[in-house]
């Protein structure tokens, strides 16, 4: 619906509408000027999109072949010229990372680090936000004792992919290596937030807060592996682990007891009570075998309870 204003007409207006007036006022002032729409936004067109995807996949398909022929050459044991080929196919294909991966791979497989190294190094400088060349750069960094540059390359990794327990897993490696305990300590409980679920990482826990000398968190760590998988590696690793730490704390005990008339009372009567207020914390073999002593003659400990050597 339009109104009247002298001789021109107001355009059609509508609820909330801003425009319309400022439209009518700059079209009936003294010197009435054009309305233009505003510039549509620059934009790729189809034809342009097509063309970049048709060379992509292009790409893809020549990396693909070519490393079927590298694997080839492989198989066949000709080291050397799968190597060369691969050098050609990253420089032949842009952003050819499954190349520089695998070319890494099949160095670090002839004993030559370094040169695989300075692969990742460059795949990681060409494509700086290709994950995958990056992950074998800061797993190649560890393995060489390269501390300093796989944290560099774990972070990067992280700040790329803010959930990688990758990332993570190498970073408290890393961090262990260099002695940072506490870094390695956090980097692990981010994990064990981002998948609660893994026992590996609750393991991984458990040995960092037994070097910082936690020793019931730790125990409290191991113990919770088993309660998640009885039978998985992490909990066969977790049971030498408290079999480690039951002795050791058992051997303290012993001490005090000998030194502690109202402790060894204590513990002729309520055993679990008595090591717990004193900040013991035992598995349940470590409690069976303290209930078996007879403080009375302070026996050793028992000859076939065993002692790991844990790392």
């Amino acid at each position: 619906m339009s109104t009247k204003i002298g001789s021109a007409s107001l355009p059609p207006t509508h609820p909330g509408d801003p425009t319309s007036l400022a439209v009518f006022a700059a079209t009936t002032g003294p010197n009435p000027s054009p309305v233009l729409p505003p510039p549509a936004p620059a934009s790729r067109s189809p034809r342009r999109k097509a063309d970049s995807l048709s060379i992509a996949t292009r790409n893809t398909s020549k990396e693909t072949r070519g490393l079927r022929r590298a694997e080839a050459l492989i198989a066949s044991g000709k080291f050397d010229q799968a190597l060369e080929h691969l050098r050609k196919l990253v420089c032949d294909v842009p952003g050819a990372t499954r190349t520089y991966v695998r070319m890494a791979s099949l160095l670090r497989e002839r004993r030559r680090a370094q040169e695989a190294l300075e692969v990742l190094r460059d795949a990681t400088h060409r494509n700086p936000h290709a994950l995958t060349p990056r992950e074998a750069l800061a797993e190649l960094c560890l393995e060489m004792g390269r501390f300093d540059e796989a944290i560099v390359q774990c972070r990067a990794l992280i700040e790329q992919s803010p959930r990688s327990l990758f990332a993570r897993d190498l970073l408290s490696a890393a961090n262990l290596q260099r002695g940072m305990l506490d870094h390695a300590l956090r980097t692990t409980e981010e994990m064990i937030g981002l998948d609660p679920s893994d026992p590996v990482s609750h393991f991984k826990r458990g040995v960092l807060l037994q070097q910082k000398g936690q020793t019931v968190r730790a125990v409290q760590a191991f113990l919770r592996v088993l309660e998640m998988d009885s039978d998985c590696e992490a909990a066969d690793e977790s049971r030498a682990a408290l079999e480690m730490l039951d002795c050791s704390q058992l051997r303290q005990i012993f001490t005090l007891a000998m030194d502690d008339w109202a402790f060894r009372w204590r513990l002729k009567h309520n055993s679990p009570e008595a090591i717990t207020n004193r900040g013991f914390l035992l598995s349940e073999r470590g409690l069976a075998a303290l209930a078996q002593m007879h403080f009375d003659d302070f026996p050793q400990i028992p000859a076939g309870w065993r002692q790991y050597h844990y790392h």
